[in-house]
């Protein structure tokens, strides 16, 4: 990889592994993004690169194995401020368990648990199976839909919301307030939406501290460690973090997903035809579609794989990277039902994404509904799909057809 100039790039980097780029910006100059990034996989297995937000720049492994070794390594890359919300709102407190580090991580995470285990998950099933027909009913006879405002947006956030014990009927501005904060342009647009949703985070909360329910935002609020309650910090910290999660990821991918299955008649007919192999195929196409970059911090001097870092470095876990690995997997732009495969798109290690389960079980019930009642799903003529790679790696548009 060809040096290039980059300004205040620390000494500790070598010339040859700066890429005097940002990684988002770049993948979107490209058809398809996930196909274009992954030409970094011809070049250094770690890059130093550009950042909109932290300078003078960042880390960016470009390998499956790198990644997976730095997903492993808690001790020296830390996931505290990995999200970073404390900072942008001006408060003492994180988002948790993913802003934290062991052994705090784990007593968080063992609250949330419960709600996010296979056997919970098990129970949600009829209810996401009824959200999804709902949802479905609605344009079915159409014949047509624009599946990210119909379906996408609301299959995930209505359960979530329902979790939650939040008004559905709130949607629109939650997903304008996390727009903002995901995707703003600029510093202070991600403050306002940042803010929008604390405030009404924090007024909910305190509504239902006198309203107790069999549900997630009870458990929290009940919940103990180490014998004491948890803090007004600790719990707004927890359930914006099950917020961000319930209105991003799934919402966020559904649409790559289904863009492809549009394009690809023949995998598509062979999922109709054969309904056992599409949570195979939901495996894959999480596999391929890693929309989460996340970052660590640097906790001390370190060679790793070949590259001298320093504490106090930053360097991102970009999933888009670790996707389409053609060292890890065969034919990494192919959706392969068969595939048996360990992927990155839920993390690894103490980090693995708690709602993982839930994920898997909300796109396998999406695939069943729409491929048992729609025969030639295809992507209208005169339609549009539109995607971004600023935050959350989205559809923000797909015009499907059917029939």
């Amino acid at each position: 990889m060809a040096s290039v100039e980059m300004l205040d790039v620390p000494a500790h980097v070598p010339p040859e592994r700066v890429w005097n780029h940002e990684p988002a910006a770049f993948a979107a100059q490209f058809d398809d993004p996930f196909v274009g990034i992954a030409q970094l996989h011809d070049g250094p297995d770690i890059v130093y690169a550009k950042h909109p937000q932290i300078k003078p720049g960042v880390w960016l492994p470009t390998r499956f194995a790198v990644i997976n070794d730095i997903f492993l390594d808690a001790a020296r890359f830390s996931s505290v401020n990995n999200i970073a919300i404390g900072p942008l709102l001006g408060v003492d407190w994180r988002l948790n368990p993913v802003d934290f580090d062991p052994p705090e991580h784990m007593r968080y995470r063992q609250i949330l648990q419960p709600f996010f285990q296979p056997s919970a998950i098990n129970r949600y099933d009829e209810h996401l199976r009824d959200v999804s027909r709902e949802l479905i009913d609605r344009f079915e006879q159409r014949g047509s839909c624009e599946f990210v405002s119909e379906f996408s947006n609301l299959f995930p956030t209505y359960f979530f919301l329902d979790l939650l014990g939040m008004p559905r009927e709130m949607l629109p501005q939650f997903l304008e307030w996390s727009e903002a904060y995901v995707r703003g342009e600029t510093i202070e647009a991600k403050v306002v939406g940042a803010r929008s949703i604390l405030k009404y985070i924090e007024g909910y909360v305190e509504d239902r501290r006198n309203d107790q329910r069999d549900d997630l935002v009870s458990g929290i609020l009940n919940a103990e460690i180490n014998g004491r309650p948890l803090d007004h910090g600790e719990v707004i910290g927890m359930i914006m973090l099950v917020y961000f999660g319930g209105l991003e990821t799934v919402v966020s991918s559904l649409g790559w997903y289904f863009q492809h299955l549009a394009t690809h008649p023949e995998l598509q007919a062979r999922l109709r035809d054969n309904p056992a192999d599409i949570p195979g195929a939901v495996n894959d196409y999480i596999r391929a579609y890693g929309v989460v970059g996340t970052r660590r911090l640097v906790t001390e001097d370190v060679r790793f794989h070949g590259v001298e870092l320093k504490k106090g470095d930053m360097i991102m876990v970009p999933g888009f990277l670790a996707s389409r690995d053609d060292r890890q997997f065969a034919d990494p732009h192919v959706i392969d039902p068969d595939r048996k495969a360990r992927h990155l798109s839920f993390a690894t290690g103490v980090h693995n994404c708690l709602g993982a389960h839930l994920a898997r079980r909300e796109i396998t019930i999406a695939f069943e509904e729409f491929l048992s009642r729609f025969a030639n799903i295809r992507v209208a003529e005169s339609g549009a799909f539109d995607w971004t790679t600023a935050g959350v790696w989205a559809v923000t548009r797909l015009d499907l057809t059917w029939g």
